[in-house]
């Protein structure tokens, strides 16, 4: 029961309006559905569009105590990576990426989806970084993962042009 109670507290960390999202990807525990477990164990993803915001977060999560004062739990993990921040540099180099695409005739829209790369360090440096500017195609991170060839004398001119804007 602890671990679901842990749970719990951990899902009202999620914040949708300033983009903070605290996953549990996994639950493990237990060796038959009629033993009641001695240990159990989940793993969380957590993504967040500040800096500001994941220190307070990880604060939060590595302050959870035991709610049941028969068991323990043992946080372990932190922050991997820093977020993507939209600052002013950001967004003034999408906009000079959104007027090379409207010269290539076609829409370069925005988007924030709390994914992690390692443009996430350079980003944390203060060097603006655009990311998600490859090819199109569908399936990401799937053994069905695939691109559009034809979208890749678009997308190339894009960048090219990008590099000569900035």
């Amino acid at each position: 029961m602890e671990i679901a109670r842990q749970i719990e507290q951990l899902h009202t960390l999620n914040n949708s309006e300033n983009g903070t999202t605290v996953n549990i990807c996994q639950i493990n525990g237990g060796t038959a559905s009629n033993v009641i477990p001695e240990q159990a164990e989940c793993s969380i993803d957590v993504r967040f569009t500040s800096m500001r915001e994941a220190i307070r977060i990880e604060k939060e999560i590595k302050s959870l105590k035991n709610l049941d004062r028969r068991v323990s739990i043992e946080i372990s993990g932190a922050i991997n990576r820093p977020p993507m921040e939209r600052t002013t540099a950001v967004v003034n180099l999408y906009e000079k990426a959104r007027q090379v695409a409207s010269q290539l005739n076609f829409e370069l829209g925005e988007t924030q989806v709390g994914g992690a790369s390692d443009g996430n360090f350079v980003g944390a440096l203060g060097v603006p970084v655009l990311d998600g500017l490859g090819i199109a195609g569908d399936g990401a991170h799937t053994m069905e993962e695939f691109i559009f060839i034809d979208d890749i004398p678009k997308r190339a001119a894009l960048l090219a042009g990008i590099l000569l804007a900035v």
